[in-house]
């Protein structure tokens, strides 16, 4: 299907891949001289791998001149000037403490036992030089280890809140669940969104996988949430035969409460971190999430119902005549993952927000305005957008359920101004819904990693895309942090 550069997984060096379709699969195939041929599962089926492609509306905007395959990458990224993408998610570690030892967790590795912990004043100027980039990211995901282990989280939060950052913790519940008042400290500090690890709904699962039962501690989490009206992000790691027969269920949670939660995003597990080695590789791989969320909702939502996040490529562009600070695209990778706002409504059936236009009608409109969006005003704009909304809508649909009106104003405002806040009271009736299909040293793709929107910043102001992070450099990285902390300065 076609040629890309990818990683051998015993030595890491670059070497040739390709992409093709076997069984019903998308497969990656790569040779190393010195340790023979490996082949993983890349993608799911080939008919959503193709639909998101045509979806990929990046490509009308990519730079041709831009070298396909740098000589350094994926190796060179503090010095790399060839990422395709701007950072829209900036991750930092906090710290590696953590209260559970997970057998899948992708950020901590056997053989590598360090204290990284970067002080307070470290990510304070981490935090500083992220909000001077250009563009600057819109969110930071704050990570670990466990970052309700440090006491100080809420400060650090504060100061993202005040550099006029989204944002996010990812945390796996339970401190919160045990302490209630954390969540009011965070909520206090400007903490707006609970990243919160959720798999299933059986203990069995959380045993085997998470070390103890947890579900209980991330249930009362999530009330603890809804009383402090902190936002919630459920995120799954699916795992063939254990729990991705829960998709429907944990769609149908996430659509019943969606008056706090906001999002609900899969990962199909990547083998990095503690489960770099295992045995069941490509049997725990689960890449059907399109079609299990299709047949576990019975058809409520469809696979063709899930787009690659590059759509929102030309929303942003017009997007940018309106910020006093733009954000970057959303320029990622087709194959990096779908998703989709999904609207409740009033008898509790889940719709996803393309049912209420002509999808491909309304963003081919999209697409051409953004495309001369430099030559145009802003009222110019505003009128394109009336018009390909207007004549794209599914009108039964709208006047039913959101109002006309309702729904042009939002259009509008979120055009205009692109905060939760402008969606109004909408905002209570929608939740994301997608699947982000992290790379492993095995389906490593570099053409992928270039376009990543997710990077880890670390406390030398590196800009390290997500995947090349956790497959490539997190154990020097880490290495060094402590090695250059435990060096005795010279006077």
């Amino acid at each position: 299907m076609k040629k890309t550069k990818s990683i051998c997984p015993v030595c890491q060096k670059k070497i040739d891949a390709e992409l093709t379709e076997k069984d019903g699969k998308i497969l990656i195939t790569k040779t190393c001289k010195e340790h023979g041929t490996f082949t993983a599962t890349h993608w799911q089926s080939p008919e959503i791998f193709n639909f998101a492609e045509k979806f990929d509306y990046f490509k009308y905007f990519e730079d041709s001149n831009s070298p396909t395959n740098p000589d350094g990458c994926p190796y060179t990224c503090e010095s790399c000037t060839n990422h395709v993408s701007s950072t829209v998610i900036g991750v930092i570690d906090v710290t590696k403490r953590c209260d559970l030892k997970c057998a899948i967790c992708f950020s901590a590795f056997p053989e590598h036992e360090v204290n990284y912990e970067p002080s307070k004043d470290e990510l304070v100027r981490i935090l500083t030089f992220l909000s001077q980039a250009n563009p600057k990211p819109p969110a930071i995901l704050f990570s670990g280890g466990e970052p309700l282990e440090r006491d100080d989280i809420h400060e650090i939060i504060g100061v993202a809140h005040k550099l006029k950052f989204m944002t996010i913790l990812a945390t796996n519940g339970v401190r919160l669940a045990e302490s209630p008042d954390i969540a009011a400290k965070l909520k206090e500090h400007g903490l707006n969104i609970v990243y919160l690890q959720f798999d299933s709904f059986h203990d069995e699962f959380y045993q085997k996988i998470r070390g103890q039962k947890l579900l209980e501690a991330k249930l009362k989490a999530i009330e603890i949430c809804r009383k402090h009206d902190v936002e919630i992000i459920l995120v799954n790691t699916l795992m063939r035969g254990f729990n991705d027969k829960e998709v429907g269920a944990i769609v149908k949670f996430a659509a019943q409460n969606s008056d706090i939660i906001r999002g609900l995003i899969f990962q199909p597990i990547a083998f990095t971190g503690r489960a770099t080695d295992n045995p069941f590789r490509e049997a725990w791989r689960d890449w059907r999430f399109a079609e299990e969320v299709e047949n576990q909702t019975r058809g409520e939502i469809t696979t063709t119902d899930f787009f690659p996040m590059s759509v929102m490529v030309s929303p942003i562009k017009i997007m940018r005549k309106f910020m006093k600070k733009p954000w970057p695209l959303f320029s990622c990778s087709p194959q990096c993952g779908v998703v989709n706002w999904m609207y409740v409504s009033k008898n509790s059936t889940v719709i996803p927000i393309n049912h209420f236009v002509n999808f491909e009608k309304f963003f081919r409109s999209i697409q051409k305005t953004a495309q001369s969006v430099e030559s145009k005003g802003k009222l110019a704009l505003l009128s394109s957008l009336f018009l390909a909304a207007m004549q794209s809508l599914n009108w039964p649909l709208v006047t039913k359920e959101i109002g006309v009106f309702t729904l042009m104003k939002t259009i509008l405002k979120t055009h205009i101004s692109p905060t939760y806040q402008s969606l109004g009271n909408l905002r209570r009736r929608i939740f994301l819904l997608g699947c982000m299909a992290f790379m492993d040293q095995y389906n490593f793709d570099v053409n992928r990693v270039r376009r990543c929107v997710i990077h880890y910043v670390t406390p030398d102001l590196k800009i390290i895309p997500f995947c090349a992070y956790n497959n490539i450099h997190r154990i020097e990285t880490e290495k060094e942090y402590v090695s250059r902390q435990n060096t005795p300065s010279k006077l």
